[in-house]
C-alpha cells in the first residue's frame, strides 16, 4: 500500500513536468517578470563580479535583488542561452517544489495522503499563476526550497536527529538567496507552526493520544526546547544576514522612500472585481470548495499553530477588503508589500488538507458518507471536483490566451542594430509601449535606458514622488503617468535622452507636440523618435561605490549556498533513522473516523457554494450582456469604439435601421482627430430620458477621454430601441459634406540635410556640422500666480533657414542660485520657418507646494525673483505643415472665442494646435496658452473652435526679460544682437484684429501659430 502511494508521488513529479514544462515554454515571454529575470541574469552572464548596473535609471545596484536564481540562469545561458536556461531551471524548481509538498504534507497527514497532496500541487491555481501569469521564479524557487526545510527541522525537533538541523538550514539558506522575503516572512507562517508540529506531537507521545493534550503538558514541552528553538532562531538570521549581507548593507544605505505604487493586491476585492479575481478567486481556485473542511482540521490540536498561520495569512491576502489587513501591517507595510502573497501561502500551506479531503472523497469516510445517500451523488461530486481542478488549472495556465497581459511581442534585432550604428548607444533611449519586454530588450543590447523595470532602485526624484512604476506604461496610470512622462520628454537633455522607440500610437501627439521628431519605421514597425540638441553621454558616468569584499560575497556566496545545500542533503538522503515511517500522530489524523453531521455541513458548503458560484456567474454574465440593458449597450459601444472593434459597435445598432457595414466604416473613416485616434476612453455619464415610444429611450452621454495631451470630454445624444428582450442603438450620420474641389495641386517649399560627405563611423567632418541659425528672443517675463510660476515670451527666426528650437528657463532666487529648470513643452512651436515668430511658455509646476514637498523632502521651498532664459536652434530639415488658416475670428456676447480652422492644404491634419498670444495695448506680451482641437480636418475643409478665454488677472510680474539674462546659441542678447546687428522694427509685432478688453489684444490674427501632426 506504502509503494502504491509512493507511485502516485512519482506520478506527480512525471505530470507537474510534462504539464507546466511542457506549457511554460509557451507561457513565460507573456508574463510580468520573466524578462526582469532575463535581465538580471544577462547582467551576471557579462559582469559576474560587477555590482553596478548603468542600463536602467541613471544606474543601480544589483545587490538590491537576491542574485541566486540570475546567477543559475546566467551559468545555464553560456550553454544554452539566457531563454533556456530560464526554462531549465523552471523544470528543475518545479520537481523541487512538488517534492517540497510531498514532504511538507507527510509530517501533517502522513505517507498516503501526503502522496495526493503531491499530485493536487500539480493542478494548484496559486502555482500555477505564479509561474505561468507572474513569472515570479526567484518566489518559487524560495517557496520550494522553504517547503522542503520544514520537514528536516520537524524531524530535527521531534525525534532529536541533529544532522536533520543542518539539512535544513541548507535549505533555509538557499531560499535566502534566492527570495529573501520568502525567508522572513516564512519563518512566521511556515517554520514556526512547523515546530509547533512537532512540539504538540512530542506532547502527544507523552500523554498517550492528541485528546489528553493540556496546556501545561504544551507549556512544560516549550520550556524544554525553547533553548534549542531560540539558537536555532539566531543561526538562521545570522545565516540570512550572511548569505545576502550586500543586501541588507544596500537597504540601510539607500533605503527606498518613493511615493507608494498602487497595486490590484491593496484593492477592495468587492469594488474591483478584477483584482478578486487575480488575488484571490484564482489562487484559492476549487480550494474555495473545501473551506468548512479545512478550518475544520486546522483547528485542532494539533494543528492549532498551522491554522492561525493560515487564517492570518488568509485575512492579509483579502487586500483591501477589510480594514484588518492595514491596522495589522500598518500604513507603510501595507503600502509597500504585494499582499497577493499571503493568499499564495497560504493556498500552499493548505495542500496537505486539500490532499486529505481528497482521500475523504475517494476512498475514506466521505466516499462512505456519500454513497450511503446515492451512489450517483458520489460520482456526481467526484467528478465535479476532479473535473473542476484540471479545467481550473489548464485555464490558469493558458490565461494569457483568454485575456493578454503584455503587448503584442516585439522582435529586437532592428532595435539593437539601430542602436549600435551611427554611435546611437552614447544617448540613452525609452520605450513605449513595450510592457515588461523592455526588460529584454535591454538584455539584449548594452545601449542605456532612462526607465527601468524593478521600481525599488528608482532614486530620480521625477520618478519617486509619482505613483509611476514605469515611464513606458505611462497612460495606464492617468494623468499621473502621463505627467511623469511628460518631465523627461520635456527636459531630455539632462538624462542624454535621445530616442525613444514607440510601440502604442497613443503617445504619438506628446512626442511629436513636445519636440520630438519621427525618424523612421523598423522592420518590426516600431517607430522611432528622435530628440534634437541632446548632449551624449559623458565618458564617465557617476556611479556609486560599493566595497570590493561586497562584491565577492556577492559573486561567490549565493551560488555557493547552492551547491553545499544540494551536497549536504544528497549525502544525508540514504542514512536511515530508527523512528515510524509514518508519525503515529498524523496517521490517526488521516485514520480516524468523522461524525455525519460534519460531512453534512461539507457537503452541503459544496452544493451551496456551487450553486452561488454558478448563480453569481450566470447572473454577472446577464448583467454583462451587452443587449440585455440600456446602460450595457451605451457602455458596450462606447467600450468597443475605444478598443476599435468597430464590426462589434456595428452589431449594436438596429438591424432594421442601420446602415450597411461598408457605410458605416466610410463614415468613421471620414472623422479623425485626437478623439478618434489618440484618446482612451476614462469615465462615462449617461442619463436616460423617456421618449412617446414606449419601446425607446433617448440617452445623453457624457464621455472623458484620456490623452497623452489632456483631458477631453465629449457629450453624444443616441436613441435606443427595445426589441424583445433585447436593446438596440439607432444609427445617428456623420459629417457628409464634400469641398467643391476635385483635385488640388498646391507648390511646396522642400529642405533637405545631405548628411555626412564621406561614410566614416570614427569621425565627423568640420564640414559636415550646419551652423545654428539666427534667432532672436524679443521679450520675456517672470509670472507668478497662486504659488505657480511661468516665463512667457517670444521669439524669431530670423535666418533663411527653417529652426528647430529648444527654449528653456531658469529661476534664480534674490542670492542668484538656482532653484530650477525647466523647458517649454508644447505651449512652443518647435520648428519655425525663417523669418516666422512665435510665442512660448514655460510652466514650473515642480514649484508648486505639494509637488515640491513630494520630489525635495528635505529642501526647503523658495520664491524665485529673477530667471534666465536659454534659447538653443538647430537646422531642422523637417519643417511644420503651414497650409492651415482662420475665418471668421471673434467674440460673441457670451465672451467666448468663435471661428473656424481652414486646411487649405493637401494633406489631413489630426491635430491642430492654436497658440493664443495675449497683448496689453503697449504691445508687451500678457499670457500664452496653448489650443487643441479634438477632431482633425481633412483637406479643403474647416473645423469650427469655441474658446472661453482666460481670466487674465492676478498675474504678478516678478522679473523682466532683458539683454543680459536672454541668451541665445550661449550668447547673451545684447552681444548677439551687436554680432549680426539685428534692426527692431514694427514688422516683427503682430497686429490687433480685435480687442478683448481696455487694455487687452489677442495675437489670433495673421501671426497665430498653427503646429499640426499631419498624416504624412
Amino acid at each position: 500500500m506504502q509503494d502504491r502511494h509512493k507511485r502516485y508521488f512519482y506520478l506527480a513529479l512525471l505530470v507537474g513536468v510534462l504539464l507546466h514544462g511542457a506549457t511554460l515554454a509557451f507561457t513565460f515571454e507573456g508574463t510580468y517578470d520573466a524578462f526582469v529575470h532575463l535581465f538580471f541574469a544577462n547582467h551576471y552572464a557579462a559582469n559576474w563580479f560587477e555590482s553596478w548596473n548603468y542600463q536602467w535609471y541613471t544606474g543601480f545596484t544589483v545587490t538590491s535583488y537576491p542574485p541566486l536564481v540570475h546567477q543559475v540562469i546566467a551559468i545555464l545561458s553560456k550553454v544554452v542561452g539566457l531563454k533556456a536556461g530560464f526554462l531549465l531551471w523552471s523544470f528543475f524548481i518545479i520537481l523541487v517544489f512538488i517534492r517540497g509538498v510531498y514532504q511538507f504534507s507527510r509530517i501533517w497527514v502522513g505517507d498516503k495522503v501526503a502522496a495526493y497532496a503531491a499530485v493536487l500541487a500539480v493542478f494548484s491555481t496559486s502555482f500555477g499563476e505564479a509561474l505561468h501569469i507572474f513569472g515570479q521564479l526567484p518566489s518559487i524557487t524560495g517557496v520550494a526550497f522553504l517547503l522542503n526545510a520544514c520537514p528536516e527541522l520537524y524531524y530535527w525537533l521531534r525525534y532529536d536527529q541533529r544532522y536533520r538541523l543542518f539539512t535544513g538550514l541548507a535549505f533555509l539558506a538557499i531560499t535566502s538567496t534566492a527570495h529573501h522575503v520568502t525567508t522572513i516572512f516564512g519563518m512566521v507562517f511556515f517554520v514556526m507552526p512547523t515546530l509547533g508540529l512537532a512540539v504538540m506531537n512530542r506532547c502527544a507521545e507523552k500523554t498517550g493520544g492528541e485528546e489528553n493534550i493540556h496546556f501545561r503538558d504544551i507549556w512544560k514541552e516549550v520550556i524544554r526546547v525553547l533553548p534549542r528553538v531560540i539558537v536555532f532562531g539566531l543561526t538562521v538570521i545570522v545565516i540570512t544576514g550572511i548569505v545576502i549581507l550586500p543586501y541588507w548593507w544596500w537597504s540601510k544605505s539607500d533605503p527606498i522612500t518613493q511615493v507608494p505604487i498602487p497595486h490590484g493586491s491593496r484593492d477592495s476585492f468587492i469594488e474591483v472585481l478584477s483584482s478578486g479575481l487575480v488575488f484571490f478567486l484564482i489562487p484559492w481556485g476549487m480550494m474555495l470548495f473545501f473551506l468548512p473542511y479545512l478550518f475544520r482540521e486546522l483547528f485542532r490540536k494539533r494543528n492549532i499553530f498551522l491554522g492561525l498561520s493560515i487564517s492570518l495569512a488568509f485575512l492579509f491576502g483579502t487586500g483591501g477588503t477589510t480594514p484588518i489587513p492595514r491596522m495589522a501591517l500598518g500604513e507603510t507595510a501595507f503600502n509597500i508589500l504585494t499582499l497577493d502573497r499571503f493568499t499564495y501561502w497560504a493556498s500552499l500551506l493548505a495542500l496537505p488538507f486539500w490532499g486529505q479531503f481528497f482521500y475523504e472523497l475517494l476512498q475514506g469516510s466521505f466516499a462512505a458518507y456519500l454513497k450511503r445517500i446515492s451512489r450517483w451523488l458520489y460520482r456526481f461530486t467526484v467528478g465535479i471536483l476532479g473535473l473542476g481542478v484540471i479545467l481550473s488549472a489548464l485555464m490558469v495556465i493558458n490565461f494569457q490566451n483568454f485575456r493578454s497581459i503584455q503587448p503584442r511581442p516585439v522582435e529586437m534585432e532592428p532595435i539593437v542594430n539601430f542602436m549600435s550604428r551611427d554611435k546611437h548607444s552614447d544617448w540613452r533611449f525609452l520605450t513605449l509601449g513595450f510592457g515588461d519586454q523592455m526588460a529584454w530588450l535591454s538584455a539584449n543590447t548594452e545601449a542605456l535606458s532612462v526607465d527601468g523595470n524593478y521600481h525599488s532602485v528608482r532614486r530620480l526624484p521625477e520618478m519617486t514622488s509619482r505613483a509611476v512604476e514605469r515611464l513606458e506604461n505611462a497612460k495606464y496610470l492617468g494623468m499621473e503617468g502621463i505627467n511623469s512622462l511628460q518631465e523627461f520628454l520635456t527636459i531630455p537633455e539632462k538624462y542624454n535622452l535621445k530616442f525613444i522607440f514607440s510601440n502604442d500610437k497613443f503617445y504619438d501627439p506628446l512626442l511629436f507636440f513636445s519636440g520630438w521628431r519621427k525618424v523612421q519605421q523598423l522592420e518590426n514597425n516600431i517607430i522611432v523618435w528622435e530628440r534634437p540638441d541632446v548632449p551624449s553621454l559623458p565618458a564617465v558616468l557617476p556611479r556609486k561605490n560599493i566595497p570590493d569584499w561586497h562584491r565577492f560575497m556577492w559573486g561567490i556566496i549565493p551560488i555557493s549556498c547552492l551547491l553545499i545545500g544540494l551536497a549536504v542533503n544528497l549525502w544525508f538522503a540514504g542514512r536511515k533513522e530508527k523512528r515510524p515511517r509514518v508519525d503515529a500522530a498524523a496517521a490517526t489524523n488521516t485514520n480516524r473516523s468523522r461524525r455525519r453531521w460534519f460531512w453534512t455541513i461539507n457537503l452541503a458548503w459544496i452544493m451551496g457554494f456551487g450553486l452561488f458560484a454558478g448563480g453569481l456567474t450566470a447572473y454577472g454574465w446577464y448583467r454583462n450582456f451587452d443587449h440585455a440593458t440600456p446602460e450595457n449597450l451605451v457602455e458596450a459601444y462606447f467600450h468597443r469604439i475605444d478598443f476599435k472593434n468597430f464590426h462589434k459597435a456595428y452589431s449594436y445598432f438596429n438591424p432594421d435601421t442601420r446602415p450597411s457595414l461598408e457605410q458605416y466604416m466610410l463614415e468613421l473613416s471620414v472623422e479623425g482627430g485626437i478623439l478618434s485616434s489618440y484618446a482612451k476612453l476614462d469615465s462615462l455619464d449617461i442619463e436616460f430620458r423617456p421618449t412617446e415610444h414606449p419601446n425607446q429611450l433617448r440617452a445623453t452621454v457624457r464621455a472623458q477621454w484620456l490623452t497623452a495631451l489632456s483631458r477631453y470630454p465629449s457629450e453624444h445624444q443616441i436613441l435606443l430601441t427595445r426589441k424583445g428582450l433585447r436593446w438596440y442603438l439607432e444609427p445617428f450620420s456623420l459629417e457628409k459634406r464634400t469641398p467643391p474641389d476635385q483635385f488640388v495641386r498646391l507648390p511646396g517649399v522642400d529642405f533637405y540635410a545631405q548628411g555626412k560627405r564621406k561614410t566614416l563611423a570614427d569621425k565627423v567632418e568640420k564640414r559636415d556640422i550646419l551652423d545654428r541659425p539666427d534667432v532672436y528672443i524679443l521679450s520675456a517675463k517672470l509670472l507668478e500666480k497662486k504659488d505657480s510660476f511661468f516665463i512667457v515670451g517670444d521669439l524669431i527666426n530670423i535666418d533663411n533657414d527653417p529652426s528647430y528650437l529648444t527654449v528653456e528657463g531658469i529661476l534664480l532666487d534674490s542670492s542668484g542660485v538656482e532653484i530650477g529648470r525647466y523647458n517649454a513643452r508644447d505651449v512652443v512651436q518647435h520648428v519655425i520657418y525663417p523669418k516666422q515668430r512665435t510665442a512660448f511658455r514655460i510652466d514650473f509646476d515642480d514649484l508648486l507646494p505639494d509637488r515640491w514637498e513630494k520630489k525635495y523632502p528635505d529642501r526647503a521651498r523658495k520664491k524665485p525673483a529673477d530667471f534666465l532664459v536659454y534659447v538653443r536652434s538647430m537646422v531642422a530639415a523637417d519643417v511644420p505643415y503651414q497650409h492651415l488658416g482662420l475665418q471668421d475670428i471673434g467674440l460673441d456676447t457670451n465672451g467666448l472665442l468663435r471661428g473656424k480652422v481652414i486646411n487649405f492644404g493637401a494633406r489631413q491634419v489630426i491635430i491642430p494646435q492654436l497658440l493664443l498670444s495675449y497683448y496689453q495695448n503697449d504691445r508687451q506680451l500678457q499670457w500664452v496658452e496653448s489650443l487643441y482641437l479634438s477632431g482633425g480636418i481633412r483637406p479643403q475643409r474647416s473645423k469650427l473652435i469655441e474658446h472661453r478665454l482666460p481670466d487674465l488677472s492676478g498675474f504678478a510680474v516678478l522679473a523682466t526679460g532683458n539683454d543680459d539674462n536672454l541668451r541665445i546659441n550661449g550668447v547673451s542678447r545684447r552681444e548677439y544682437r551687436e554680432a549680426i546687428q539685428f534692426p527692431l522694427g514694427e514688422g516683427i509685432y503682430p497686429a490687433a484684429p480685435f480687442r478683448l478688453g481696455d487694455n487687452l489684444w489677442t495675437d489670433i490674427g495673421l501671426t497665430t501659430q498653427m503646429a499640426a501632426l499631419s498624416d504624412e
